[in-house]
């Protein structure tokens, strides 16, 4: 059985929210993602903390986070809430279900999963941690549905990445990103009520994952996908 530890860590969520107003990826600058923090007041720290140093952006942070989670309705605890449930009754049919999908065994035992009020989610594939936002189905799904993309991410790394006899294992970093990002086009409506709305993925790979999409359900194998994908990666990657 695959285990998991559900946390929400103050110095965590800091952390994420001084990285996510600086980061860009595959188009996506984060700190234009602060429309999605929950308040006004958040918001406007995201944009003062872009040019703070450390212990500047920690003296905003965090009595500001502090309060959210000391505020019984705030939208951390209810999604802390929401999350707890969720994974009680869908970790392990996700599990399943990816196990399925990529025809692999779950490449860990442990996993660990910080929540964030900031609506950016790295992950750490060595240490097996994932960072989780406090969502809304309105906004980027519920909880399992990030921890799906996630994870398959971590298949995908463990099982393609890492073996050297494997053509994944050759590609650059930009195209084996670009290949990783499309391949969650799988996260399908196939896997609701797991889910709670299917995988968009990244806007600027939209025609890319379409083609993708378009096999995966002709074919329903991971592994053709891949080698699909490989022959369709645009050559400017």
């Amino acid at each position: 059985m695959t285990r998991y530890k559900l946390i929400y860590n103050i110095n965590k969520d800091i952390w994420n929210w001084r990285g996510g107003t600086k980061q860009v990826f595959f188009g996506n600058n984060y700190a234009a993602n602060a429309r999605f923090i929950e308040d006004e007041a958040g918001r406007e720290i995201a944009k003062e903390i872009e040019k703070l140093n450390k212990p500047e952006a920690e003296k905003l942070l965090r009595p500001y986070l502090t309060d959210k989670k000391k505020d019984p309705s705030s939208r951390l605890n209810n999604f802390i809430t929401l999350a707890e449930n969720e994974f009680t009754q869908k970790f392990d049919p996700a599990v399943n279900a990816l196990e399925k999908i990529t025809q692999q065994p779950m490449m860990a035992d442990d996993f660990t999963f910080y929540i964030t009020t900031f609506p950016r989610m790295p992950y750490f594939y060595d240490k097996r941690e994932i960072f989780i936002f406090d969502s809304t189905a309105e906004i980027w799904g519920l909880p399992i549905d990030g921890v799906l993309h996630e994870l398959l991410h971590f298949q995908f790394e463990h099982y393609w990445r890492e073996d050297k006899k494997s053509p994944i294992s050759k590609l650059s970093l930009d195209e084996y990103n670009y290949l990783k990002e499309a391949l969650t086009v799988v996260l399908d409506t196939d896997l609701q009520p797991i889910i709670s709305v299917p995988d968009a993925g990244h806007a600027v790979q939209a025609e890319f994952r379409e083609i993708l999409h378009e096999h995966w359900q002709k074919h329903h194998n991971f592994d053709k996908l891949i080698e699909f994908g490989l022959e369709k990666i645009p050559k400017e990657i």
